[in-house]
């Protein structure tokens, strides 16, 4: 009969590493220096990715791994008694177990641990994690699966074909939010555009998101999350730091993120080959004493943002909407 080894029974499992751990426990956000955000330097490391759930079974035969939750159920492959999994959604119940054509194993659970951000492996490109998971000044948290930040898939770095067989297959995404675009930056569609829609934004990061034109591009590019049938989606610039965290900033304050989890989710851009970001920047800085005159609390400063940008009242309601799930444990 087959025995299942890990996870254990009832276990929590991260997929996050200690590297990510310690930085989540004691941030090392000294002050960094200005970022040219058109001509980023490839430090060559990366750590961005996720540590994938391993299973572990005896004896040490082959055949699938089936594992089911709450975005639905993977056939895995399953090998000498392994198995590993990426891109589990946090803070979920998962069941497992392992047949082959002789025997079946009963059907272990486990869950993954709640601790945001949600780390995404998709191969060829780099810093991508899921927006979600994040809880908000009500006692809710932002949806899963429904925008995952990510680097460009050209240009400087290639997502494979197995990297978008992720996005569209497994991932399911059915928009791609380019933000490049600025000083005639190259750019194009690169998915299946019978399956997923391109829209550009040329956007620009940090303060220069106030000057009048940046506020009418940022709310067309904020008008978009009022179209279901958008999600899921993508949002990147060129690393999926700079304009796509300036993005992604301003929306979850408005959506009710704390200071502290927006500045982890943008610093935790630091993991991938793309340098070094600090919220203590003097460039960061300059932008947060910007989103100032918007309002007083970090909500207020992200809703009077992106209604001086033109997104109403009523579209601010169906965004939250789409975006909020009540809280859980």
């Amino acid at each position: 009969m087959i025995k299942l080894l890990t996870p254990e029974n009832g276990a929590t499992v991260t997929q996050l590493s200690e590297r990510h751990l310690e930085y989540i426990r004691e941030p090392k956000n000294d002050p960094t220096e200005r970022i040219d955000w058109l001509n980023l330097k490839n430090t060559g490391r990366d750590y961005s990715y996720p540590v994938p759930v391993r299973f572990a079974f005896s004896p040490a035969v082959s055949g699938e791994l089936v594992l089911r939750g709450p975005d639905g159920e993977r056939i895995i492959p399953a090998e000498n008694g392994c198995a590993e999994a990426n891109n589990l959604r946090i803070g979920e119940t998962y069941t497992w177990f392992v047949r082959t054509d002789a025997d079946a194993s009963p059907a272990y659970t486990f869950r993954t641990d709640p601790q945001p951000p949600r780390l995404l492996y998709v191969d060829g490109i780099t810093n991508v994690r899921d927006f979600g998971g994040f809880r908000t000044a009500d006692g809710g948290r932002i949806r899963q699966g429904m925008i995952y930040r990510t680097s460009e898939l050209d240009t400087h770095v290639t997502v494979t074909p197995d990297g978008m067989r992720t996005l569209t297959d497994e991932l399911g995404v059915r928009c791609d939010l380019d933000l490049r675009g600025i000083k005639d930056e190259p750019r194009c569609p690169i998915l299946d555009q019978s399956r997923v829609k391109w829209l550009n934004y040329p956007l620009a990061a940090y303060a220069d998101c106030f000057t009048d034109e940046q506020l009418r591009l940022y709310g067309e590019s904020f008008r978009i999350l009022t179209d279901e049938s958008l999600y899921p989606m993508i949002c990147h610039c060129w690393g999926g730091i700079d304009r796509t965290g300036t993005w992604l900033y301003i929306l979850g304050a408005m959506l009710g993120v704390s200071e502290d989890d927006l500045g982890l989710d943008y610093e935790f851009s630091s993991f991938s080959r793309w340098n070094r970001r600090s919220r203590r920047s003097d460039q960061f800085t300059e932008f947060l004493t910007g989103l100032c005159r918007f309002g007083g609390t970090m909500q207020e400063k992200g809703t009077g943002y992106m209604k001086a940008a033109g997104v109403s009242d009523a579209e601010l309601e169906i965004i939250r909407r789409l975006l909020l799930e009540e809280g859980r444990a």
